[in-house]
């Protein structure tokens, strides 16, 4: 499961070269909103492991976060600590 996400990291990195090189489109756009959001979500929960603290990875969360991006992965950061 860490490849296949570190395979999406390095996608968004070559949008994000892509995208500053040129004038995105909105499909673009669109990929690198919803790769952040998907990558985050991965680097948070990362994160998270130190402090014994993790954000189940499923089919809802990983939707949640592609549809709101990077500020989806902090609300669930903010709900998984208060234990909701």
């Amino acid at each position: 499961m860490t490849l296949i996400f570190l395979g999406l990291f390095l996608v968004l990195l070559v949008l994000i070269l892509y995208s500053s090189l040129k004038k995105p489109n909105r499909f673009i756009k669109f990929t690198i909103h919803v790769l952040g959001g998907v990558v985050g979500l991965w680097l948070a929960n990362l994160l998270l492991s130190v402090f014994s603290v993790e954000i189940p990875i499923n089919v809802f969360t990983v939707s949640l976060v592609a549809i709101l991006g990077f500020p989806g992965v902090l609300v669930l950061i903010v709900l998984q600590i208060m234990g909701i």
